[in-house]
């Protein structure tokens, strides 16, 4: 019974099968050969279309360049000037711009090739001599002489008022070197014929040309012309005769009636295909062509019918062939189905047992979140029961901040991916306690490619959080611990420093009384001293002439005794530093130090320098010294340079020799005040040290401080 049941099924199975596959493949290449003649159609109008465009604006160029010749301007110049040419003179004129126009006619193959003035009268023709000539016709109304007019070359398509016959009229204005507004206008006309000729004569398909108003301009099918494609309302067919551009009416209707984006009805109840598309340079003017349904239905129907036929007689040889082989077929796969549902139950009781004896937090959500199932150690570790968590959202076992991060964040971002690994969650057992897990997860997937399930491991990490928070308590203590040892040295480094400026002013206060002194009092006894030995060798030079001698040589001594010591006060703190200022302290120091060492000593001082405090002066004076003593010792230079330099605010100094120069990193074995004497003494009054040097290309010093507006700078 069960093998009849089955056979009547595949039966049934073969002749729907067969009658689907017929409908399938008809259907198919049915819909496909419709397709294929839309875009016949749609290739058709876009060839027609080009092809109308490159006519329609051949004559663009040529109007322009006629537009230029000095004949046509001449003309209108000259010749129309009614109080200084001669009709002798207009004639002139005259021929010349009318041979000029038989020219381009001829050459261009036009229609006709006229001139007109600015008030739109023709007063040149290719066509003087012929019936229908345009002299003296006044073509004002027409909108290529209307928008030429306005300085623009423009094409217009129109039928001729004179001549009766339809063209295209490229226009463009003529213009003289001394007026900024057109003399007239000059037009070349071409036919339309020949393009009617090129739209072929097919009964399947009808190719028209329409202007804004719907009116048929060019058509393949004669009796269309001059008709309306779609019915316009009065308003409108008013508005097309008072343009005057195509006859005054009245325009019959053709009867087509639109049915949707893509059809149109004819009075006959004729079906059509219908594409449009507008004309380069011509807005409001289209290229319609319309298809015949029945005609394109034919061209599909004829080959479905050689191609069906065999092909649905074989599919139903191949449909009862299948039947056979799957009734053969049938019990060998109900036997090997039920060994492998069986070794799916045996695989997935065996999943089961692993899922929930592993000690570790496992659970399952699907796509809505929930939870679908929980392994036993995760229920031991929460304290729940599985009925009191199977069903429920995950969400509901999370902290607010945890639930917020998850709904935000993580569950997007895993159903997107199928993936999250060693996400910090905080969960709620039963008791209300908090425990700190890490969670980890994979997706599992559906046909779809959709998440259906996750599986999902989580880690308890309540330990290491506490870890991690006496961690960062112990970084938070540090760090208040090495802001205040900050503090501390900041502390200690300003009151160092303040020591520092205190010493020093000490001990310029020192060199300037051990000067004075020096310079007061051992000068002063030295001076009395020398006094009283050349007397006393004046005395002895008549009673004893070696006594005398001595008394001179010790007169000499003291002499060098007194030029040493004030060489000494002047080192230690020289007065002309206090009474005349830093620049002659410095020419002074320059010319002793080259005098001393033999090394040129140059003072460059840019511009006048103005008055500056003891302080700013007595670091400025130390450091060039300094400098000049470490050149003397150690630079071998044969020329040293000071400059002085106060710019924008600010003071500058800078001592340059041309020595070997020495590595920066061996500074430390200079010895007296040092570079770190300088750089302190920089520093102590706000200002700014550098030193740059490099081995065999000489040292540089250099000094910055800003100045005060109380200093006059």
């Amino acid at each position: 019974m069960k093998l009849r049941l089955i056979l009547l099924v595949l039966s049934l199975l073969v002749f729907v099968s067969a009658a689907t596959g017929s409908y399938l493949h008809y259907a198919s290449l049915k819909r496909a050969a419709f397709q294929e003649a839309e875009h016949h159609a749609i290739t058709r109008i876009e060839i027609i279309q080009k092809n109308l465009s490159s006519y329609l604006s051949e004559n663009v160029k040529p109007v322009r360049a006629l537009s230029g010749m000095p004949q046509l301007v001449d003309f209108l110049v000259e010749g129309a000037d009614e109080t200084d040419a001669s009709d002798l003179k207009k004639l002139i004129y005259l021929q010349r711009a009318e041979k000029l126009l038989n020219h381009f006619n001829s050459a261009l193959r036009s229609d006709v090739c006229y001139l007109m003035d600015q008030n739109g009268l023709t007063v040149a023709s290719s066509n003087r001599a012929a019936e229908d000539s345009f002299i003296g016709k006044n073509f004002a109304f027409r909108p290529y002489f209307k928008q030429a007019m306005q300085g623009s070359p423009t094409s217009y398509l129109a039928l001729g008022t004179t001549s009766g016959r339809r063209g295209v009229y490229c226009s463009c204005p003529v213009f003289s070197k001394s007026a900024p507004e057109p003399l007239g206008v000059v037009v070349i006309k071409a036919s339309l014929e020949q393009i009617e000729k090129k739209l072929g004569q097919s009964r399947d398909e009808i190719v028209v040309v329409t202007d804004p108003h719907g009116l048929i301009f060019i058509a393949n099918r004669r009796p269309w012309l001059f008709k309306l494609l779609w019915q316009n309302p009065e308003d409108k067919q008013h508005e097309l005769a008072t343009s005057r551009q195509f006859g005054e009416g009245s325009w019959d209707w053709v009867g087509l009636e639109s049915d949707g984006d893509r059809y149109a009805v004819d009075g006959d109840g004729r079906r059509y295909l219908v594409n449009r598309l507008e004309i380069d340079g011509f807005p409001g003017w289209y290229v319609i062509h319309l298809r015949s349904l029945k005609a394109i239905y034919k061209v599909v129907f004829d080959p479905l019918v050689r191609v069906t036929v065999p092909t649905v007689v074989t599919l139903c040889i191949l449909v009862g062939l299948a039947v056979f082989f799957l009734y053969r077929k049938a019990s060998v796969e109900i036997v090997q189905r039920k060994r492998a549902e069986q070794a799916l139950r045996e695989s997935e009781k065996r999943y089961r047992s692993i899922y929930h004896n592993t000690p570790a937090m496992l659970h399952s959500i699907n796509s809505s979140g929930f939870l679908i199932s929980v392994s036993d150690h995760w229920l031991e570790i929460l304290g729940y029961e599985r009925s009191e968590v199977v069903g429920r959202p995950l969400l509901d076992f999370l902290t607010p901040e945890s639930r917020n991060y998850a709904e935000q964040e993580i569950l997007p971002e895993f159903f997107r991916t199928g993936f999250c690994k060693d996400i910090a969650y905080q969960i709620v057992r039963k008791d209300g306690t908090v425990m700190d897990v890490l969670l980890s997860a994979i997706g599992d997937r559906d046909q779809d490619g959709s998440i259906a399930r996750s599986l999902a491991v989580s880690i308890d990490i309540s330990v290491r959080k506490a870890a991690e928070k006496a961690l960062d308590k112990a970084q938070e203590k540090l760090s208040l611990y090495t802001q205040d040892l900050e503090r501390q040295v900041k502390r200690r480094t300003t009151e160092l420093r303040r020591l520092s400026g205190s010493i020093l002013a000490g001990q310029e206060k020192e060199r300037a009384a051990i000067a004075r002194g020096l310079h007061d009092e051992l000068g002063q006894v030295l001076t009395a001293l020398r006094l009283e030995t050349v007397w006393l060798g004046g005395k002895l030079a008549a009673v004893d002439a070696k006594a005398a001698e001595r008394a001179a040589m010790m007169a000499s001594l003291i002499d060098d005794t007194i030029d040493e010591v004030r060489s000494i006060a002047l080192r230690l703190r020289p007065g002309i530093l206090d009474d005349l200022g830093l620049v002659e302290a410095l020419e002074w120091y320059a010319a002793d130090f080259e005098r001393r060492t033999g090394i040129a000593c140059t003072l460059n001082v840019d511009g006048e320098m103005p008055d500056l405090d003891d302080t700013l002066a007595t670091t400025a004076y130390r450091i060039s010294q300094e400098a000049l003593t470490n050149v003397a010792r150690h630079s071998q230079a044969e020329q040293v340079t000071i400059s002085l330099v106060v710019n924008d605010g600010q003071f500058e100094l800078m001592v340059e020799d041309d020595g070997r120069g020495f590595n920066l990193e061996e500074t430390t074995g200079y010895s007296g005040l040092g570079i770190a004497g300088m750089r302190e003494r920089a520093t102590l009054i706000g200002g700014f040290f550098e030193l740059e040097s490099n081995p065999g290309q000489g040292a540089r010093v250099g000094f910055r401080v800003l100045v005060g507006e109380d200093e006059n700078l």
